[in-house]
């Protein structure tokens, strides 16, 4: 039996692909349309058992000049790296373990992420012409970026010193009382599921901005997810990302037990403390539309969520388009203001 996972279309044979929309398979050729559960029944439905017994076969793209490495089945090409734009990408087999356990498939078609892409750029007024660019627009491309999942139990506590002030007046006379208290709060909490970036190559900050995800559509992995698509293989371990997940767990906590404390007119906190146990971590991946533009030497990233449609990324000022925006701005204010007056003057 070949171990290279390919899903063909069992009318004509032609590649399936995943379509977003209707959250199935679509084949290019004969436009037939299959569900998950046709899928599976196809196929079978042990996957997971073939992914641990069998050596995996597929195609990967590696850049000579910035190192990526992305990861597709072979109904997908790449000529360009998505991240330094290099041409030089090189396709090779990658054969070997590639086994997330969760995969939240994409519900955003590339033409619907160009649409949102192209209303969120044309905003930023003096973004580089470049930018905005059909030819450039249209390199967005979709891909299952890796991240690490963590649950966890968090033991928190907070402690500080809360006042309430109140204010009256007698005759001439404002007075006020000032109340202070300890204030002291601690609690259990059970998270689950706390993203985080397990790539180097995306930027940790425009990845949390791109959150929140819909944990009701996760799916378990399966590799027809991947159709059509490519995915970033991990290179962050997860201990190394379990660290960044601490600091955010810790916020969590210290963020909820402060929700706790009301009724006074002020709280200063004097220390907080969380302790982490029962942590877990499961590979997963995410859908995201990349897109990266370069100005005077300088890459810029861009990011959609391809389930929500969220976007995010920063641009550059082209100067000389401020320049010139500004210089039109002063010359029609100055057309008014000269002759408005010898009109009406």
């Amino acid at each position: 039996m070949s171990n290279i996972k390919e899903y063909d279309c069992p009318n004509c044979g032609g590649s399936l692909t995943f379509d977003p929309p209707s959250e199935g398979w679509k084949c290019g050729y004969c436009f037939s349309a299959f569900n998950k559960e046709e899928i599976d029944k196809i196929y079978g439905t042990t996957e997971s058992e073939q992914l641990d017994e069998e050596a995996l076969e597929l195609d990967t793209y590696h850049c000579d000049s910035c190192g990526a490495e992305l990861i597709a089945d072979d109904t997908t090409s790449a000529t360009f790296c998505l991240y330094c734009k290099s041409p030089t990408v090189i396709k090779q087999r990658f054969k070997g373990s590639f086994q997330p356990k969760y995969a939240i498939p994409f519900k955003l078609t590339k033409e619907q992420s160009v649409d949102i892409y192209k209303k969120w750029i044309n905003k930023k007024l003096f973004a580089p012409t470049s930018f905005k660019l059909d030819d450039e627009i249209d390199k967005l491309t979709g891909i299952y970026a890796p991240f690490w999942l963590f649950d966890c139990d968090a033991h928190g506590a907070t402690t500080g010193s809360g006042t309430i002030v109140t204010s009256w007046r007698s005759g001439k006379y404002q007075y006020t009382k000032t109340k202070h208290y300890h204030v002291e709060r601690e609690g259990n909490v059970r998270y689950e599921k706390i993203p985080v970036d397990a790539s180097t190559k995306l930027d940790d900050k425009f990845m949390t901005m791109l959150e929140p995800y819909d944990y009701k559509e996760i799916k378990d992995f399966s590799m027809a997810y991947l159709t059509g698509f490519m995915a970033e293989k991990y290179d962050v371990e997860s201990t190394e990302s379990e660290k960044v997940m601490k600091e955010r767990a810790e916020e969590f906590v210290s963020k909820r037990l402060r929700e706790t404390i009301n009724g006074y007119s002020t709280y200063v906190a004097s220390s907080n403390s969380a302790q982490l146990h029962d942590v877990l971590n499961n590979y997963a991946l995410m859908p995201i539309y990349l897109l990266v533009n370069q100005y005077k030497d300088e890459k810029h990233m861009f990011l959609i969520n391809g389930q929500t449609g969220k976007v995010v990324g920063e641009t550059p000022i082209d100067h000389t388009r401020q320049a010139i925006f500004f210089g039109v701005v002063s010359a029609c204010v100055w057309v008014i203001t000269v002759l408005g007056g010898a009109i009406f003057g």
